[in-house]
Order: C-alpha cells, then structure tokens, then sequence
C-alpha cells in the first residue's frame, strides 16, 4: 500500500458567507487542495467565487459597492451592493470571513524593525521586546471577517464590522455605525496567542497578572488550590507596560485607537494612531513605538495578508474566448484576462519555454489529457504578400532582391502558438480545431502557470470529451503536488470527481500506475450546492481512503445516472 503524499496547506483554508446574493443563512466551506462544487444550474456555486472577489474588491480598493471586479473584468457582473445582499434586501447585512493559514510565515512587520541597534541595560525594555514578540510569533493563522451594510444617510456601502482573528479565535474587532460616526474597537485578552499556563512553581511570581485575568478562582486570601495547573493572559501586563511607559490610558471601546476612521475598515499598510502624550526618554520612546507597531500588526496585519492572498488568486469564467489568428500578447497584462481564457494564450506567448514544454505534455501525452495536440512556440516575421511577390518574381535585379529580403529580416519576430497534430504533424491554429481544444487549453495553463496560490474555474469540462475530463483530475493533483496550488472548481463533470476518487482508492491499495503521485482523502474536498428554506443550502461530501463517499449522496446528487442506468 502506498503511503499517501502529506500536503501542509497554506493559504486560504476556508469561507463564511452570509446574505450574499442567493445565500441567506451562514454556509461555511473547508478549501482543501482541490475543492469541487457540484449541483443544479444557477443555485450558487459561482456565488462562492464572486464572494472571494468581493472581498478583495473591499479590502484592496475600499469598494463595498462594485460593478465589476478585478479579477472578473467584463466578465462578472456583480451590480453594486444592492444587487448582491440577499433578497436585494438592504436591510441585511452581507457578511463574509475568510481563513488563511500562515504555514510559518507570520504576521507582517509595519514599521522597520530596529532593535538590533538598540543599546540598553534596561530589563523591562528587553522584557517588553520579548514578550511582543513571543506573542506575535504564536500566530499561526489568521481571519477576516468583514461585514458591509448599505447606509441610507451616506447612499453608499459601508463596512461596519472588520473582525480579526488568531489561531482559530476572534482576537480584535472594529466596529462602526453606517454614518462613520462612532467607530470602537474590542480586542479578545483571552485569545490563545495571549495566554501563558501557570503551574504552581511559578504562581507566587506572577500572582498579580494571574488575577488581573480573572483565569481562576481564589479560596482564601492569595493561597490557591495546590497542583492545579491554568492559564493567565498576558495582555493586562502589556497594557500596564504601556500605560506606566505614558501612553494614554485605554478607554472605553479604545476609540483614541482609531481617529480619522469614517467606517470600520482600517487603512491597510498604516500604522493604527495610539495617543502617546506623556511618552518621555528613550525607553518609553521605544516601548511606545514598539507597542504601536504590535498592536497595527494584530488588527491590519490579516487584512493586509488576506487581500494579498486574493491578489494572488486565479479566476477562469465558464466560457473562453478562441483568440483571433493574427492574436498578441497584450503589452499591458490584465489579470481579468483569465476570465475569458485569453490570459491562458499571452502566457504561452510570454512565458518561459518550460510552461510551453509542461501544457504540451499534458495536451499531448497518451497518459495526460490525451487531445491529439502538442503545443509549439514559433518566432515568425509579418512579411507583407506583394513582397514575397516580388522576391519570386523576375522584375527585381539580384541587387534589389538583396535589399529586400535584408528588409525582411530586419523585421521584429513575434511569438505564435501552434497547435501541432501529433498523428499528422501538422500545425494548427486555435480556430482550426474543435470548440473543445480551445476551451481546455486556458485551463491547462491556467493549473500549471504557478504565479497563482489559488486557481478558481466555472466548468472546466466544458465541451471536452469524458476522457479528457478524467484527465483534468490527474492535472489537478499534480498542480497541488508539484505547485503547491489549490483549486476551487465548479463542475458538473461525474468523470473529473471519479478520477480523483480512483486516485485515492489506488493509492490506498497500492495499486498507482507508476509515476503517479500518492492521494490523500485530505486533499479533496466534495461539496453539493443547493436550494433550501432561507437560500443557498451546502453539504459536505466526506470521502474515506477506499476513495468511497462516507454519507449519502444528497438528491440531486448525478441522480440522472442511477436513473438511466437503473
């Protein structure tokens, strides 16, 4: 039996989305390394990637209110706020969250850091430092959940809730009312990152925090219960450091925080205003700034990772254009050209000759997608007719033959992409073959071009033969495996989900062709999308190691085969 091959996701792990478009009620979904959306036409499965795109159209532009998108371009489009909130109800709130596993990365640095030259015998500065960043360092993922609501006063969408959270838990929130008037902000002194577990030999030194944290219960005047062990927050003693450092006192919803705000969504890439009128000497300068820095670090620091993550997102729409003979790369890139498969072609153009080499493979090879074409780059000279005319004809001297045919080859090459008919040899162009060629082709390049973290695709199967479509399976897990990509898909396509469930099933017993990669039921996950009571309702298709499904199929679920077969 084969051991499966283990994958440690980063990334984006998973969403929340709440009164968007058809969805009412909260779904949640786990993004694995390769997650498929099954279900009927129109119940919401491209809702969930235009909810992605949403988000960053807020975070990156402050756009809560959008026609088009990004990533989207003409192709997706969203109508502003009061076409996309539920019912187009502008009473409710559209909410989406966001998870994003940090795989050691860490949370992002605001200021420069400086405290290698600093020069201090100072213990309680040194102390202060290490606990920052000992704090900071216990972050290992992150959320974001932003909540939009469309104000009245304002004729516009405006974000009144920004939360952020930490390893698994809420850790600040930002709150506003929809005029920008009142903005406050909690922070979680509870959350894991804080907390530090007492054991009864360090409890008389730190009996002090111990308490302030409320974490347990005192018998009688300072003794406590013997052999317990608990844990205390940290954050009343970096509130104290600061405070004692001249740093204004926290109030009330910390707003002295947040001057300026007109919603709840911080300026990302800014450092949060912490008052610090009473800051005198250069250790309180440092502990001050240092502070400052920590704190903008835990509120804008997952926005800021978030958006990037979403920059680095990949959308491929439902139908892609067949690109005219004479096409060129555009010489300004447009990451929206992925939505009609024409950025799929420019990266062929552009690229480097190993992606030319890796999309010809799988095209081409018998064990890959097996299309009948390979994929070729040629340099080639536009040469006008009437001159090719004249170098074969008698009315040109030798000398002016010479002349000319040096003009030709002063002319700029260009990059075109062939489409080489691997029993003939011949070469095509993207108009010369079927529909179906044309349209898996952006796919290919968009799973194995690894600029993208995550790849997202409306019906990748579409008008490609079943052979092909189990193909696209294979593709699918070597991208997670050789790119570390991860891949959101929205499918009708049987054949892609038994191909991977195969893989799975061969690999628990043992039974993998050779040179084939390890699959694990961790990397898949099977979603069906439907309607229900109050909108858009998901169920999670568990798969076993037997690469068998562990629930029942939902109805709906390829209902049509067991009928047409049964």
């Amino acid at each position: 039996m084969s051991a499966p091959t283990t994958i440690s996701q980063t990334g984006l792990t998973k969403i929340y989305i709440e009164n968007f478009k058809g969805i009412g009620s909260e779904i949640r979904i786990d993004l694995k390394p390769i997650t498929l959306l099954f279900g009927a036409n129109s119940v919401g499965k491209s809702t969930i990637m235009q909810a992605l795109q949403y988000v960053r159209e807020v975070l990156e532009r402050n756009n809560a209110n959008p026609d088009r998108t990004m990533q989207g371009g003409n192709f997706v489009d969203l109508g502003g706020f009061r076409n996309l909130v539920h019912l187009r109800d502008t009473t409710r709130h559209i909410a989406i969250q966001i998870e994003l596993s940090l795989g050691g990365k860490g949370l992002p640095d605001l200021v420069p850091e400086a405290f290698d030259d600093w020069q201090t015998d100072d213990s309680k500065v040194w102390a202060f430092y290490n606990l920052l960043h000992e704090t900071r360092n216990r972050v290992e993922s992150v959320s974001v959940k932003l909540v939009i609501a469309w104000s009245h006063l304002r004729d516009k969408a405006v974000v009144i809730g920004y939360q952020v959270g930490a390893n698994g838990e809420w850790l600040a929130e930002i709150n506003a009312t929809d005029d920008g008037r009142d903005v406050s902000i909690s922070i979680n002194e509870i959350n894991p990152i804080f907390m530090r577990q007492f054991t009864q030999e360090n409890l008389d030194s730190n009996l002090e925090y111990y308490l302030l944290s409320n974490a347990i219960s005192v018998a009688s005047g300072d003794s406590v219960a013997p052999n317990i062990e608990t844990h205390y927050t940290v954050w009343p003693q970096i509130i104290e450091t600061v405070t004692d450092a001249g740093m204004e006192k926290t109030g009330e919803g910390l707003r002295e925080w947040l001057s300026g705000f007109d919603s709840a969504l911080p300026r990302l890439g800014e450092l949060l205003h912490i008052p610090a009128p009473d800051v005198i000497g250069a250790e309180n300068v440092y502990i001050a700034r240092e502070f400052t820095a920590f704190i903008s670090s835990l509120i804008v620091g997952p926005g800021l990772l978030v958006r990037d993550e979403l920059r680095k997102m990949r959308y491929v729409g439902p139908i892609r254009h067949v690109p005219a003979r004479d096409f060129d790369a555009s010489l300004t890139k447009d990451e929206a050209g992925w939505a009609d498969g024409l950025a799929g072609w420019e990266a062929l153009l552009t690229g480097q000759q190993s992606l030319i080499d890796d999309v010809s493979r799988w095209m081409a090879d018998e064990d890959k997608l097996n299309t009948g074409y390979a994929i070729e780059r040629r340099w080639v000279r536009e040469v006008r007719s009437e001159w090719l005319d004249l170098i074969g004809s008698e009315e040109l001297n030798p000398q002016r033959k010479w002349m000319l045919n040096k003009a030709i080859e002063a002319l700029l090459t260009k990059p075109r992409i062939g489409l080489i008919d691997t029993k003939s040899g011949l070469e095509m162009q993207s108009r010369d073959v079927g529909i179906g060629i044309s349209q898996v082709l952006p796919v290919v390049v968009a799973a194995l071009e690894p600029s993208a973290s995550l790849v997202t695709i409306e019906q990748p199967e579409l008008h490609i033969h079943p052979s092909v479509q189990v193909g696209l399976g294979d593709l699918l897990i070597y991208s997670v495996l050789r790119h570390e990509m991860s891949f959101l898909i929205e499918t009708h396509s049987e054949h892609l989900i038994l191909r991977l469930l195969r893989r799975i099933r061969e690999t628990s017993e043992g039974d993998l062709p050779s040179g084939f990669p390890s699959v694990s039921p961790e990397m898949i996950g099977v979603y069906y999308v439907g309607r229900g009571e109050n909108g858009v309702q998901i169920k999670s298709l568990p798969v076993d190691e037997a690469g068998e499904f562990t629930e029942s199929w939902p109805k709906g679920f390829f209902d049509e085969r067991a009928g047409e077969l049964f």
